[in-house]
């Protein structure tokens, strides 16, 4: 195969791939590169259970290249979200899982992305996702656990995510998985990410992973001494009144 997308001087970034990644996956990479979304990888962004993230350009744009790995992703876990979502189902084996997993990815963002700030979707094939890279220079944007707003900006990040929410709530979608470790700050905002886990409103669970969302959001904005009621949040996200 032809490493076209790394350079010579990334050669220990090609050993890492042929070490982590089988040869299907490496030749998705090809194909996702052939496709013209990306053109070259350049360094790793983040190692992850599910998957492993890639800095990497588009021409002059940095990108970043979510890469899901077939054998160490969480098998069940992942059915308990992409069960009961209609735009998908019918997979038969872990690999058709993963795909549809990266598909779900690309199009919650598409779904979302002009509402909320999230990664634009580039492009997805097999179990690689291209998206717009949150950061600059290479230096990806550290979450908001890592780096939380100083307290004066507090109360306004918690609205706007909030508001994040009840926006991803009004096209449909609810992100099922949000917490201070999903949620980049950079230039002195939230930007959402992690949604491969983002189920639609008729999803049997919704309820349930809207309530949690709302429930780790209010958590750890606490530690600010914001004091927010629940239920009074889940009526505001749902349409009926104010927070």
């Amino acid at each position: 195969m032809k490493w076209k997308w790394l350079r010579e001087s990334e050669y220990e970034l090609r050993k890492v791939f042929e070490r982590v990644f089988d040869k299907q996956t490496l030749m998705a990479l090809y194909k996702a590169s052939r496709k013209g979304f990306f053109d070259r990888l350049t360094g790793i962004i983040s190692i992850g259970k599910e998957a492993n993230v890639y800095h990497g350009y588009l021409q002059d744009r940095e990108v970043a290249v979510k890469i899901y790995c077939i054998e160490a992703c969480e098998f069940k876990n992942m059915e308990r979200y992409i069960k009961g979502d209609p735009r998908f189902h019918g997979w038969k084996n872990r690999r058709q899982l993963i795909y549809m997993w990266a598909k779900k990815e690309f199009h919650n963002l598409r779904k979302v992305y002009q509402k909320i700030k999230c990664p634009e979707p580039i492009g997805v094939h097999k179990n690689v996702l291209v998206m717009s890279f949150i950061g600059e220079n290479g230096k990806a944007a550290p979450k908001l656990k890592e780096y939380p707003p100083e307290k004066k900006d507090a109360k306004r990040y918690f609205e706007t995510i909030i508001n994040y929410i009840k926006e991803m709530y009004s096209t449909g979608l609810i992100h099922a998985d949000l917490s201070e470790y999903n949620i980049l700050n950079w230039n002195n905002e939230p930007w959402i990410i992690d949604l491969s886990t983002g189920v639609l409103l008729e999803h049997p669970l919704a309820e349930e992973f809207l309530r949690r969302d709302i429930r780790n959001i209010c958590k750890f904005f606490s530690n600010f001494d914001i004091k927010a009621n629940e239920e009074e949040v889940l009526k505001f996200v749902k349409g009926y009144g104010e927070i």
